[in-house]
């Protein structure tokens, strides 16, 4: 149908508007080239659209038509319409969300071009429904013809033989999967009018809907899908039989065969005996000196030696014929059918192709590959494998050795390679596929004692006796030397070690002295110099001296906490507890802070060197100052633990507290509490809440060298 009859006619006001617009753009051109000034024309044909090149595409180019809507279901990711011209792609906008559509609606559609990822499509900007209108007469196409990608986004009709149905819960369509001309079809269709997917199976269909393309990031065609918007529109042409099991069983070897009153495409019916079952996967089925491989997505439970009906539709195999899309039922039960013996030789004749065969061979080695295991076999000096998709959990042949002589049963599948007519062709290769690990039975382990180990085992000997022999004559020698040398290296490496600690001390209690008392003597010569300025008044003066008793009594102080830290008979837990409880003491007791301390009766003499003491000590000081400057504390409370390879030293007062320690006074102090403690391998852990005080803990290795 045409559109154009829908279109409005023009508005007086908007006639002059546009003359006005004629007008200036006249103006424009005079001073300016075409070329710049020209405005992009309104793409109004999906057909137009269609026509663009990618890059042109891209330049979102304006679009306005109006079209019927084809096929729209947000589920499967399809939106078209199709006007008198062709048929489009509808892309989805999170700037403005598409309104849900019905097939058969005639809707204008404004928007701008876009290249999609295989042919153009349209951005909308806005979408309205102006009514309804027929769908387009369908066009009728083969698969080729949709295959090269020519007929996307068009509404078309094709028709073939129903190979599955299932219902998709995602999108409350139904996948018809039909086998055409050329190849086969995934048909999505709202509904199966009335049928059930059994009643469609195997009937002949006509689809009629929109061809939708899927494609790869190189905008390269990999497969088709036809989009089906009514149940109507998936019409049967030939109904299936009702009983499928109704039709004549055909025997297997007559598959494929030359049958001119025959048609082909429908399923047929074969009977044989389960000779290998991999249940939702493939069925093996032998009759006499025929096998054919089912594939089938049945689960129904069967056991090797079942006599079973299988029905399906006949494809080329490798080889022999195959059967896709198969049903089976259970016939009788049997015995396992017995393999037949053959050599490589007759395996790649290829009359043995989808049979029971047995094999001995030799096991030249094992592999892995994906969920299935390998064996590399060979019988008089041609090579194949033999292959198993074991259990969950359970790994094949891990008993059999390489060399070992193994009879292998199983199905024989062959790769034909190129083929010629005539009693000489050969197959290229086969392999046989495995049961279970029992259909590899061990004939022969492989011997030990051959004559190659053996002569490895002489070689290896005597090179170790020569050895041996060579090293016994100069052993005694180097032995002795060596001796010497250890001797002298050991006695040079203790030298170097009490010379590197001794160094290591001195320069620590230098740079002790260095920071603890310069900054210090330096403010008592400043304060002596002021004191001693005749020109200012005398209670600056006493103010000064006031200062500079105070210093000097803190600079007595920190002198004898370093003593306290290099003099080494203080190396030890008991002195470490008596020294740091009497500093607390006192330290608290002049800033008017009540001391509680919960130190054990006896503390063990452990050994612990001064650089340890003296760090933990500068810690445990500036806990003690932050508890005193900052917390506003009326008591602090201190307990030491001494366990046997660890020392706990706990600070808790009763202050303010604080709830982001980032934003505390003091934040650096907290900072190199952790630092030290962590360069002494210890740990500092820091707790509080505001208005419940603050709890810091520190946990020192005992028996442990600082670094």
């Amino acid at each position: 149908m045409h559109f154009d009859e829908f279109r409005r006619p023009a508005h007086p006001r908007s006639e002059r508007r546009l003359g006005w617009c004629a007008g200036a753009m006249l103006l424009a051109v005079a001073s300016s080239s075409p070329a710049q000034n020209a405005a992009p024309e309104v793409l109004t044909t999906a057909a137009g659209v269609r026509a663009l090149s990618v890059q042109e595409a891209r330049e979102q180019r304006p679009v306005r038509l109006r079209g019927v809507v084809t096929f729209f279901n947000e589920p499967l990711f399809s939106r078209f319409i199709q006007d008198d011209t062709s048929g489009i792609y509808l892309q989805y906008s999170t700037n403005t969300p598409t309104p849900q559509l019905l097939a058969g609606q005639l809707v204008e559609v404004e928007g701008t071009s876009s290249p999609g990822e295989y042919a153009p499509i349209i951005i909308p900007s806005r979408i309205t429904v102006l009514g309804e209108s027929p769908l387009p007469n369908p066009k009728p196409v083969i698969y080729e013809r949709l295959a090269g990608g020519r007929e996307d986004s068009q509404l078309v009709e094709i028709a073939g033989i129903v190979r599955s149905v299932q219902f998709l819960d995602a999108s409350g369509f139904y996948l018809v999967e039909i086998a055409t001309g050329g190849g086969r079809l995934s048909v999505y269709v709202p509904g199966l009018g009335g049928r059930s997917a059994e009643e469609l199976l195997d009937s002949t269909v006509r689809a009629r809907g929109v061809c939708s393309t899927q494609f790869n990031h190189q905008r390269q065609l990999f497969a088709i899908r036809l989009m089906v918007p009514r149940a109507e529109d998936l019409v049967v042409v030939e109904a299936a039989p009702t009983d499928p099991y109704a039709v004549p069983t055909r025997p297997i070897n007559s598959l494929l065969q030359f049958t001119p009153q025959e048609s082909f495409g429908h399923r047929v019916k074969v009977a044989g005996t389960v000779i290998y079952f991999d249940p939702g996967r493939l069925l093996f089925l032998q009759d006499g000196e025929q096998g054919i491989a089912v594939h089938t997505e049945l689960r129904e439970p069967l056991e090797l030696g079942d006599r079973v009906e299988a029905i399906g539709f006949v494809a080329q195999g490798e080889y022999t014929p195959v059967m896709q899309d198969a049903i089976y039922r259970k016939l009788t039960s049997g015995r396992p059918l017995e393999p037949t013996g053959i050599t490589h030789d007759e395996a790649l004749r290829g009359k043995h192709d989808s049979c029971l065969i047995n094999l001995a061979a030799k096991v030249l080695d094992r592999s892995v590959h994906g969920a299935e295991r390998y064996l590399i076999l060979q019988e008089d000096g041609f090579i194949f494998h033999a292959y198993l998709r074991p259990r969950e959990g359970e790994w094949a042949f891990d008993d059999l050795q390489n060399g070992s002589k193994v009879l292998v049963k199983g199905v024989c599948l062959i790769d034909p390679g190129e083929w010629q007519a005539g009693e000489e062709w050969r197959a290229r290769s086969f392999r046989i596929l495995l049961r279970s690990q029992a259909d590899v039975s061990l004939l022969e382990a492989p011997s030990w004692w051959t004559l190659g180990k053996v002569l490895w085992i002489l070689a290896v000997v005597g090179t170790m006796t020569l050895a041996a022999l060579g090293w016994a004559a100069v052993l005694h020698r180097q032995v002795a030397e060596r001796t010497r040398q250890l001797e002298a290296q050991i006695l040079e490496r203790q030298r170097a070690e009490r010379q590197h600690l001794l160094e290591q001390e001195r320069t620590r209690v230098a740079q002790d002295l260095h920071d603890e008392l310069g900054a210090t003597l330096t403010e008592v010569g400043m304060l002596s110099s002021l004191a001693r300025t005749a020109s200012i008044p005398s209670a600056k003066r006493d103010q000064y001296l006031g200062q500079l008793i105070h210093v000097s009594r803190a600079l007595v102080t920190t002198l004898d906490e370093i003593v306290w830290a290099v003099n080494p008979k203080y190396d030890s837990v008991a002195s470490l507890a008596s020294y740091y409880s009497l500093f607390a003491q006192r330290f608290l007791r002049l800033a008017g802070i009540a001391c509680r301390l919960k130190v054990p009766h006896t503390v063990p003499e452990q050994h612990l060197d001064s650089r340890a003491r003296h760090g933990l000590f500068l810690a445990f000081r500036e806990a003690l100052n932050n508890a005193v400057r900052h917390s506003g504390a009326s008591e602090v409370r201190i307990a030491m633990e001494v366990g046997t390879n660890e020392l706990k030293l706990c600070i808790a007062d009763n202050g303010r507290g604080f709830a982001n320690a980032a934003e505390l006074p003091g934040q650096d102090g907290l900072n190199s509490m952790r630092q030290r403690l962590e360069k002494l391998g210890g740990q500092c852990r820091i707790s509080s809440q505001p208005q419940q005080g603050t709890t810091i803990e520190f946990n020192l290795p005992l028996g442990v060298v600082a670094p």
